[in-house]
């Protein structure tokens, strides 16, 4: 079933999936308050569209308690290298689109034939140059080299 609103949707949701769809929309856990609002129980089951779009409206509501997100200055990514199991032998940016847009991940590629790359971090929806430079100025300081899809990024994200 489809919904003309989403509140139309909020308001044919028990409290109790509110509640479950709040928690998750406040941890920034997207997906689960999606699928919260597709395995409510309601009949028939909720358009993906409109769950969808249900979370951005519940986003742009709790803003302002939403957990913040994770820093991605120099200096907190080389921490966070320094917990890592082994010391990276590369660094790779990587874009990735989902429901909600591009999102720009840099991983730490770890030594090893079985290793799968590390998530550092991750920007989204923001111009391609900030992500760039803190990318390269992390790959400089730990001595490793740097891989990405280009200097360019996807269009409509290229600085004008």
């Amino acid at each position: 079933m489809t919904y003309d609103e989403p509140h139309e949707l909020w308001s044919a949701l028990t409290w109790e999936t509110r509640e479950h769809v709040d928690a998750e929309v406040i941890r920034r856990r997207r997906l689960t308050a999606v699928l919260a609002i597709r395995e409510s129980g309601l009949l028939p089951e909720p358009d993906l569209h409109d769950c969808v779009a249900l979370v951005g409206v519940r986003e742009e509501i709790l803003a302002d308690r939403l957990v913040p997100l994770p820093r991605t200055d120099v200096d907190t990514l080389a921490a966070d290298v320094e917990v890592l199991p082994r010391r990276p032998v590369a660094l790779e940016l990587e874009w990735d689109g989902d429901t909600w847009g591009w999102i720009l991940l840099l991983v730490a590629v770890l030594p090893g034939p079985a290793s799968r790359p590390h998530q550092l971090a991750q920007w989204q929806e923001v111009a391609w140059e900030e992500p760039l430079a803190t990318a390269r100025a992390l790959a400089d300081r730990l001595g490793v080299p740097l891989s990405g899809p280009g200097d360019d990024g996807p269009a409509g994200l290229r600085a004008g």
